[in-house]
């Protein structure tokens, strides 16, 4: 008798359940996927949706010039990122919207993109990436190394509101905008102006040579170059050093120019960048100068090679080939030198460091990352002119 209820109850249930709607639509067939997201886009490729997002869980231990307290060790657990990501198109129209739910929370990007134009003439207009830099250009998810170089740091544009033509094919990528960079003290507008053109000698078959430069002209800057000192800690960052040369409360017009060189050669891959700067500052005769460089190797040893993006013109993941996942290593050398010619004291005028790292992409959505990072400084932070600090990353992109 039990029995006969239960399979009684079993069948009401399934009953309710196939009678309980249908899924109805008014175009073109959809398709759904739910490898890496959620995506839902129609089969004539005239709509799209996509839930996506990344979380990164970085634990960093260091000592020595990097720790900002004198005499000690430092070390921290935390999220570096956790976004929550939308994107799609509806025809020529597309639109992203990105949260980052770490540090209080905060719009990462949000913007809409015009394409009807074609790959060559795109234009977006919203809170986005200005472009300027290969390491900068790339998603933190796919860089190879955990943090960015010194110098992609110092002269990092970020993600603001404004407009910009872009586009890319096999030969090319360009991007050029106007953007806002903030409001004076007599409420005008202080804008940026930031291009970048690449060009690639060699596109094919998964072998790539890339050579690019940027530009970018901004008024109302702060008069400050700076960099961590290759590690993130403490409370939103601010356990570590910096190696920096600023004006306090003072204000200027900067330009920073750039030049960026890569290839990719199956497993094997290279690139490097050189960045100078200068902020005049406004009613005095002082500026704030920065320039540096980096250079990076890397090898695949699972034989997989970086994926690049022709649109942005900046390497993308690595898709492992078996279920073992892929393998990476990599070394880099960087180094950043600042200066200012006003009467006052600079934090480490030069700094330089190498980082060496392996990185095992599980699959196509996870990743774990470990660097080891050697820092020196010409003069003394906090009492230490040299530190070392071992950086670790769990991630999930999806």
């Amino acid at each position: 008798m039990k029995k006969t209820a239960i399979a009684l109850a079993l069948a009401s249930i399934s009953a309710g359940a196939v009678q309980a709607g249908t899924v109805t639509h008014d175009g073109a067939d959809i398709v759904i996927k739910t490898r890496g997201g959620f995506e839902a886009k129609t089969t004539d490729g005239e709509y799209s949706f996509k839930v996506g997002g990344r979380i990164q869980a970085d634990f960093n231990s260091y000592d020595g010039v990097i720790n900002a307290v004198p005499g000690e060790d430092g070390s921290d657990f935390f999220f570096r990122r956790a976004r929550l990501e939308i994107k799609g198109h509806a025809k020529d129209w597309g639109y992203t919207a990105s949260y980052n739910m770490t540090s209080g929370g905060s719009i990462d990007q949000l913007h809409t993109t015009y394409t009807g134009w074609g790959n060559l003439a795109n234009v977006t207009v919203g809170q986005q990436k200005e472009n300027f830099g290969l390491d900068d250009t790339g998603s933190s998810n796919w860089i190879t190394a955990i943090e960015r170089a010194l110098p992609a740091n110092a002269f990092d544009t970020g993600n603001t509101l404004g407009v910009k033509l872009h586009g890319g094919n096999d030969l090319i990528s360009y991007s050029a905008g106007v953007f806002k960079n903030g409001i004076d003290s007599n409420y005008d507008l202080d804008t940026a102006v930031t291009g970048r053109l690449v060009v690639r000698p060699l596109f094919s078959g998964g072998n790539v040579i890339h050579l690019g430069a940027g530009i970018t002209d901004r008024s109302g800057a702060a008069a400050d170059y700076n960099s961590r000192l290759g590690a993130r800690g403490g409370e939103e960052g601010d356990g570590v050093s910096r190696v920096r040369a600023r004006i306090a409360n003072a204000y200027g017009d900067r330009r920073d120019y750039n030049l960026e060189a890569a290839a990719n050669f199956g497993p094997v891959h290279v690139m490097a960048e050189y960045f100078d700067g200068e902020i005049d500052v406004d009613n005095t005769s002082y500026t704030v100068e920065a320039d540096g460089y980096y250079i990076q190797a890397g090898w695949i040893i699972t034989g997989e090679s970086r994926g690049y993006k022709t649109d942005i013109g900046a390497f993308d993941g690595v898709k492992p080939a078996n279920a073992g996942g892929a393998w990476e290593v990599f070394a880099r050398f960087d180094a950043l030198d600042v200066a200012n010619s006003a009467p006052i004291a600079v934090t480490g005028e030069k700094a330089d460091s190498l980082t060496l790292g392996v990185n095992w992409y599980m699959n196509s959505l996870v990743r774990l990352s470990v660097n080891y990072v050697n820092v020196s400084t010409d003069t003394k932070i906090s009492g230490e002119d040299d530190g070392d600090a071992i950086v670790a990353r769990l991630q999930v992109a999806f």
